[in-house]
């Protein structure tokens, strides 16, 4: 058996594919392209893989991760090509190889967000000092300060929007971009009905380096 890790793009409509569905168009894919898939055993066997990194319905990403098991020893030839040629629109594999890193190392998601145009510095000074926001999970509902989640994080304007580029925290207590942006309608920096747009740019380790690449 061979584990393979392929990292893949995903933008446009294809950003609003639920996770579910995202798993099943994979599946699909796979299928197509003639991978030979590991399928669980059981009476409901289904094909041996996970998203590493999730992400919310809506987020566009160039830096996906799928894991998935394989019943050969080795990587098949043109995998990239083949899968690539029967995927949907707006996704693409980028690379791929065997998943020799343990996801436990992932540390931190990098995302761009794409703001209606406002004051920068204003922006970044407001997470300069505590935050304090509801944070939802499985676990429930907890008040946390949202600079606990923040590596790096800045803000520039760029034409008629804002660019915030930032680094948060992932793995076990990750926390969505989206805290950022209603901290910034909470104080009235952003309109409240205003529309963000969210870029997975990158999946890093405790050292801020990518996680996985080829």
């Amino acid at each position: 058996m061979f584990k393979l890790r392929f990292c893949f793009e995903k933008n446009g409509t294809s950003a609003y594919i639920s996770h579910l569905d995202l798993m099943k168009a994979l599946q699909r894919s796979f299928v197509r392209a003639g991978i030979p898939v590991k399928y669980s055993q059981g009476f409901n066997p289904h094909i041996e893989m996970s998203i590493v990194v999730p992400l919310s319905t809506g987020y566009e990403t160039r830096c996906d991760l799928c894991d998935l098991d394989l019943v050969c020893d080795d990587m098949p030839e043109n995998f990239v090509e083949d899968l690539n040629a029967v995927m949907p629109r707006g996704m693409k594999v980028l690379h791929a190889g065997a998943a020799d890193r343990p996801v436990r190392e992932i540390a931190y998601s990098a995302y761009e967000i794409v703001l209606p145009a406002g004051d920068a510095l204003a922006m970044k000074a407001l997470f300069d000092g505590p935050v304090t926001l509801e944070k939802r999970s499985k676990r429930g509902r907890r008040d946390v300060n949202l600079q606990d989640y923040i590596k790096e994080l800045t803000f520039a304007n760029e034409g008629d929007k804002t660019l915030c580029r930032c680094i948060l925290a992932a793995g076990n207590d990750p926390l969505n971009p989206m805290y950022l942006t209603q901290a910034l309608k909470n104080t009235g920096l952003v309109e409240e009905d205003a529309t963000a747009k969210y870029i997975r740019t990158g999946i890093l380790d405790e050292n801020c380096e990518i996680f996985w690449k080829k």
